[in-house]
């Protein structure tokens, strides 16, 4: 990625441009050796297939592109649009190393390395933005991961298929709704002023609940507004695994003895476990990504600057709101890095785990 992204990044810096290159004011180095990697790669490729000392790894793998060479022709697009949408873009990564200026553009700003970098994690609301993405990436996928599993089970336990169909298109449903939606009903119904849940409070005598503005409670409405719109999706990709369990297994286990709880736990979950162990690695990896169009629509005035204040609203409040471009694209830089690091560690302990991983 950083191969193909310097060699864009090379190509339209306009080496043949108008104006001379300063190797230190514009950061001409750095793309030049991500451009030379990017080069050392495809010679990698080239020397694989081409060398007469590796014919013994590089002939079954062509044989096996030619054999399957139409396979192949119709991934073509995706890759092109995979290219152009996903790896030209990425010379905009530059912007995390320069001192960005609208009138100077991506390409002529002053490079200033890891200033950005610096300057975010210097900042007082750095340890509390990172500390508060982790604690609800964490918790997030500790109370919510568990849910779609459960339901899958609970569903695939149902004898009436015309029942099974009808609660699975309810559950669906909610995934099909906007976070601006979601909002929109709980201002209706917990709204202090107008919502429903209060007013009949209010005509009981009982007291009002806070639930959209009070800072303590804004962990239990994210935790069950995720649960409520998405489990229901989650389950998809579970019960096509449990399709595919071989029926004769659960015939055995019953003429031993074996209820259908057993039956569940020692057939069903241990048949479905790769599906599973790869949404969890998925799911770890995006630990620092928390659900972005959750929190920007759920958060307020009283959440937004406390417990809703999260590494991706923070680079929306930097990026969009204050127009730090360079800052903010340093701190997303530093959400993927540690992202993809936390990808690669949860594959290798659940891989050490249970001797499946996701690669």
């Amino acid at each position: 990625m950083v191969a193909g992204g310097g060699v864009w990044y090379l190509a339209i810096t306009g080496i043949v441009g108008k104006k001379n290159w300063d190797f230190q004011k514009y950061g001409l180095g750095p793309a030049v050796m991500a451009a030379a990697g990017g080069a050392l790669l495809v010679a990698c490729i080239v020397c694989f297939f081409l060398l007469p000392s590796l014919k013994y790894w590089s002939v079954p793998i062509g044989r096996d592109i030619i054999k399957d060479r139409y396979h192949y022709y119709l991934i073509i697009p995706g890759l092109i649009v995979v290219f152009v949408f996903s790896y030209m873009p990425m010379y905009g990564i530059v912007l995390a190393f320069k001192d960005y200026k609208i009138k100077s553009g991506i390409i002529y700003s002053q490079w200033v390395g890891l200033f950005h970098f610096n300057r975010f994690f210097k900042t007082p609301v750095a340890g509390d933005v990172i500390g508060n993405t982790l604690f609800i990436g964490f918790t997030q996928l500790l109370i919510t991961f568990p849910v779609p599993i459960i339901l899958a089970l609970l569903m695939n336990e149902l004898r009436s298929v015309k029942f099974r169909r009808t609660v699975q298109t309810v559950v669906y449903l909610p995934h099909f709704i906007s976070w601006v939606i979601m909002y929109s009903l709980m201002f209706s119904l917990f709204s202090i002023t107008s919502g429903l849940v209060n007013k009949l409070l209010i005509s009981m005598g009982q007291p009002t609940v806070n639930l959209l503005s009070d800072p303590s409670k804004f962990y239990g409405m994210l935790y069950m507004t995720s649960i409520w719109k998405e489990a229901g999706w989650g389950t998809i990709i579970y019960m096509a695994a449990i399709a595919g369990v071989d029926q004769e297994m659960y015939e055995a286990a019953y003429l031993d003895g074996a209820n259908r709880f057993q039956q569940c736990v020692h057939i069903t979950l241990p048949s479905i476990m790769f599906s599973i162990t790869t949404m969890l690695i998925l799911n770890v990896g995006s630990v620092m990504g928390a659900n972005f169009d959750q929190i920007m629509n759920l958060r307020n005035a009283a959440t937004q600057t406390t417990v809703a204040q999260v590494i991706d609203t923070y680079v929306y409040d930097m990026g969009v709101g204050k127009g730090q471009y360079d800052l903010s694209t340093a701190i997303g830089l530093f959400q993927q890095v540690v992202n993809c690091v936390l990808l690669f560690v949860s594959n290798f302990v659940v891989k050490k785990m249970s001797g499946e991983g996701f690669f």
